[in-house]
């Protein structure tokens, strides 16, 4: 009896390659496609008859077995990166979201209605509850259950158009900024603006904070550099200074 079934395989640029399982093993129609160095840091997504696993590129076997609605790619066990959220992958079961590490085994459990894909670098994880919150990876709360959006690592900045790089947690609240440090405790909150990216030499370590007619400057480092008791040019011209430009 031939057991085998077919399958598709995904790199980390979305591209699907052709192939079949038999038992554990993954037989891909064209390895060429999955021939990439950096590719067998990956455990790379694999999907047949609807479900969703995770296979090691290096051996072709099955390191997550196909019992997923979804799952996202992750760092293989072989020397992943010193972090926590390199160890994690978003998976969705029974249309409930949670995580798992590369053993598969359940890191948050499923009992969330979204999640974000990836978790912080110190092992915080955003997930949905009606609301958005934070918990660690022991399932407790860091934030509570009371956000539209939340951004880890990053933070949305109007000036940039998109996310950029902020060692903290920011998050929106009933259409006001909420800026946290690392450890999820408060910098600034009721921003009524997003962060805006500011600096002399293009991409610059600061960013202005505004509160109505009033400003302040974050580093993305995460720490307050001056609360939101300033004047936007007051604010711009201590950004220069800490940059040397004047």
């Amino acid at each position: 009896m031939d057991h085998r079934k077919e399958c598709r395989i995904y790199t980390m640029t979305g591209e699907a390659v052709g192939g079949f399982l038999s038992g554990s093993h993954v037989y891909p129609d064209s390895e060429v496609d999955l021939y990439h160095e950096f590719l067998s840091l990956y455990l790379l997504q694999i999907e047949s008859g609807g479900k969703w696993g995770l296979m090691n590129v290096e051996t072709n076997e099955l390191a997550i077995s196909l019992q997923f609605d979804y799952i996202h790619p992750m760092f293989s066990a072989k020397n992943p990166p010193k972090t926590n959220h390199a160890k994690t992958s978003h998976a969705v079961k029974n249309a409930l979201h949670g995580y798992i590490n590369v053993l598969g085994e359940t890191v948050i459990p499923f009992v969330y209605e979204d999640a974000c894909h990836y978790a912080s670098s110190n092992g915080y994880f955003a997930v949905k509850r009606g609301k958005w919150g934070v918990v660690n990876r022991e399932n407790e709360p860091i934030l509570p259950f009371v956000f539209d959006r939340i951004d880890l690592d990053s933070c949305f900045d109007r000036y940039a158009g998109g996310l950029q790089p902020y060692a903290g947690i920011s998050a929106i609240r009933d259409g006001y900024m909420v800026l946290f440090d690392m450890d999820g405790e408060i910098l600034e909150d009721h921003l009524t603006a997003q962060p805006c990216g500011y600096s002399t030499h293009g991409f610059g370590d600061y960013m202005l904070l505004q509160r109505k007619r009033k400003f302040g400057v974050a580093c993305r480092d995460g720490r307050l550099i001056t609360n939101v008791t300033m004047l936007k040019r007051e604010a711009m011209h201590l950004i220069r200074k800490l940059e040397g430009a004047c």
